[in-house]
């Protein structure tokens, strides 16, 4: 419980015992016929005075409560986006995966091997694997060497994405914790809360009949 909490529910507890107290006092000179009617509004306004501070308590538990709960959906809210950025992580994940497991099983010799198609790797290749393209040995270890560098590139990127994955699933298990943890204070501070409002229900129906004889 936060130190805010803490002198909620003490400033919620001060109130009730002062009410407490006044009505049994009431209650007490009402029996031994010492209740005055001078003393008896002094009395009744000072019960008053404390009714309108138990409702202002009430007021300031019903703002922080929505205000709790909507930190709470903003909190789950970012906790979805999260999983749905892991989500494309993990289908990214999947199609270099996809792309890795056929470059290993390509077989040993050179001419078997599935190169990237002629005519993008002499569109998409730098200068230095343009050299003497014209001699077909040379060109086929140009591209060789170009498949190499594109796998390796495709590896690196695997291996980011692995990275980026595990930091997100680390992330979501922080929120979740902490908004579990929120959770389960918002529910006792809300459990914690209905005994005062029973109680304000409770002098509320027994203030109302004295409210009226005074008058």
């Amino acid at each position: 419980m936060s130190s805010l909490e803490s002198n909620f529910v003490m400033d919620v507890s001060a109130a009730v015992n002062e009410l407490e107290n006044i009505l049994a006092e009431q209650l007490q000179k009402k029996l031994e016929g010492r209740l005055e009617q001078n003393h008896n509004r002094y009395e009744y306004e000072k019960l008053q005075q404390t009714f309108d501070k138990l409702k202002d308590l009430h007021t300031r538990s019903y703002a922080s409560t929505r205000d709790s709960k909507q930190a709470t959906t903003e909190a789950k809210e970012r906790m979805n986006e999260k999983q749905v950025d892991l989500q494309d992580v993990i289908y990214e994940k999947r199609h270099i995966l996809e792309e890795i497991v056929q470059c290993r099983e390509f077989r040993s010799v050179y001419q078997d091997v599935e190169l990237i198609p002629l005519k993008d790797f002499l569109s998409q290749a730098g200068p230095e694997y343009l050299e003497n393209s014209d001699n077909p040995h040379q060109l086929m270890i140009n591209r060789l060497k170009y498949e190499l560098v594109v796998r390796k590139e495709l590896k690196e990127q695997e291996e980011s994405l692995q990275l980026e994955r595990a930091e997100l699933i680390k992330d979501n298990r922080k929120a979740q914790k902490k908004v579990d943890q929120f959770d389960k204070l918002l529910d006792d501070f809300v459990q914690s809360a209905l005994p005062v409002e029973e109680a304000l229900m409770t002098v509320n129906n027994k203030n109302q009949p004295e409210a009226m004889d005074t008058t």
